[in-house]
């Protein structure tokens, strides 16, 4: 594991990103970790948007509260509601 401080993000970042591919990098500030660059892949990335999305994660939670108090829906009647909804 490498550490760079803030200056060294500054004015390294090219070389700390690439050092990053390798390894994490401890980003930190007066002596304390304030961040961890890694690398990530493209994949990772399109999972750690959707993971984060608070959109995606709403529709998935009101589906759930859906299914509890409804029970399952069949595929016509999801789209048929999915419609409604963009309609």
């Amino acid at each position: 594991m490498k550490f760079a401080n803030v200056r060294e993000l500054k004015n390294k970042t090219s070389e700390i990103l690439r050092k990053a591919e390798k390894e994490a990098v401890i980003i930190t500030s007066k002596g304390k970790p304030r961040a961890i660059v890694s690398a990530i892949s493209e994949e990772d990335f399109e999972d750690y948007l959707l993971e984060h999305s608070s959109q995606l994660l709403d529709v998935l939670e009101e589906a759930r509260e859906e299914y509890i108090s409804e029970g399952g829906i069949s595929l016509e009647g999801y789209l048929s509601k999915r419609k409604k909804r963009r309609g």
